[in-house]
């Protein structure tokens, strides 16, 4: 990718990511406060992964599941125990995933491209 390309990437990046914030702050608010009460647990979820370069990343998310101690896998499946009602249809409209804006606004990750992944799977 080009010099110029990736200043274009990371401006179209910028811009939509400060017009989503702006215009969708209200949901993702109402979100964790919904997460909060169906969880028991505070509603916005943050997760370590592998991001460009191999750079550490804080992922930010909507929390779609009760903490289980005894699960230690990263990994879910669309029938996992610790997925609430709530859960299941924030993951199927990716409502879970609009806190991922911040990401995007920080430069942590982009719109278009690979996505960073869980440690271990990197």
């Amino acid at each position: 990718m080009t010099k110029q390309n990736k200043i274009i990437k990371r401006t179209t990046d910028l811009i939509g990511s400060c017009i989503g914030v702006v215009f969708l702050s209200w949901l993702i608010i109402l979100l964790i406060i919904f997460a909060t009460f169906d969880t028991k647990s505070f509603g916005l979820f943050t997760q370590k992964r592998i991001g460009y370069l191999g750079k550490d990343v804080l992922i930010f998310k909507i929390r779609t599941m009760k903490i289980n101690n005894s699960i230690t896998s990263t990994v879910t499946t669309s029938d996992d125990i610790r997925l609430t009602n709530f859960g299941k249809f924030l993951r199927k409209y990716k409502l879970d995933e609009l806190p991922q804006l911040f990401n995007v606004l920080f430069g942590q990750m982009s719109f278009v491209g690979p996505r960073p992944d869980v440690s271990g799977f990197a």
